[in-house]
């Protein structure tokens, strides 16, 4: 295998690196939606399908001088998560709870008088909420008797969101979720397509793992991105100490039997 001018199957990328499929556009397509409408979205999808990376693909090209763009995605706990958004509005974080509401509340509602600009607030792991954080931040939508939002909010969760929205004490933010997506894990076309994607990032020659190699990392990763990373991470190592000038099936199984021991 030739030299690599870098590690495929990274994480770090630029936004127009990302992986194109048509579940993406889907997503694009319903966040914009969500944005322009100043409303509540909700992206939901196991652990490791690439709900992160589909949002930064799309903040990550809105205009600078329109949108202030907030991620919280460091802290689930209730009150350090205020913090982080007093912080990434600018605002000094009132030491109280309630009053760091009311500030942050007082900030969106001079924001959207003053025609500044559109914050769209980002909020990673949303399922790790409590029920009282996650209707604060449904508050923070409503102005003007309820006729506008301030924001626009991003929900991005992993599946148990779904069942916990349909509790008591939390219509009030599932009747606001105008837009949802529940994200899945790609088919074996969009596998091998992903794969050779990363492979010709990092310079490396798209048919390095073979048809049967990539069936069989669909079948052990359920096409989840992130585990479509680790096996062909570990693969192409293995493949490139060997010096292999290919990656088959029987790679593969040994990668997964080195990952299930470790």
């Amino acid at each position: 295998m030739a030299d690599m001018t870098k590690l495929p199957f990274g994480k770090a990328l630029a936004p127009d690196e990302i992986f194109n499929y048509g579940q993406l556009d889907e997503l694009k397509h319903l966040l914009k939606l969500a944005i322009d409408e100043r409303s509540i979205g909700l992206v939901s999808g196991q652990s490791g399908v690439g709900k992160t990376i589909g949002v930064h693909a799309v903040v990550s090209k809105l205009p600078a001088n329109k949108y202030s763009v907030v991620y919280l995605g460091q802290d689930q706990n209730g009150s350090n998560l205020i913090r982080h958004l007093c912080k990434g509005l600018g605002l000094p974080p009132k030491h109280f709870r309630p009053h760091a509401w009311m500030q942050i509340a007082q900030h969106l509602s001079d924001n959207l008088i003053e025609q500044g600009k559109t914050p769209v607030v980002v909020v990673d792991e949303a399922h790790l909420l409590d029920d009282f954080t996650l209707e604060d931040l449904r508050l923070l939508t409503n102005a003007d008797f309820d006729r506008v939002s301030p924001l626009a909010l991003i929900l991005l969760a992993q599946l148990p969101i779904r069942a916990r929205l349909k509790a008591p004490g939390l219509e009030a933010i599932s009747q606001r979720l105008r837009f949802r997506y529940a994200l899945e894990g790609f088919t074996e076309e969009e596998t091998a397509a992903y794969i050779k994607h990363h492979l010709r990032l990092a310079g490396i020659d798209e048919d390095l793992f073979t048809a049967e190699a990539i069936k069989q990392v669909f079948l052990v990763s359920a096409g989840l991105p992130r585990e479509i990373n680790n096996y062909c991470t570990l693969a192409v190592l293995k493949a490139q100490a060997a010096s292999l000038s290919s990656i088959d099936a029987k790679l593969i199984r040994q990668v997964l039997d080195l990952r299930e021991l470790n």
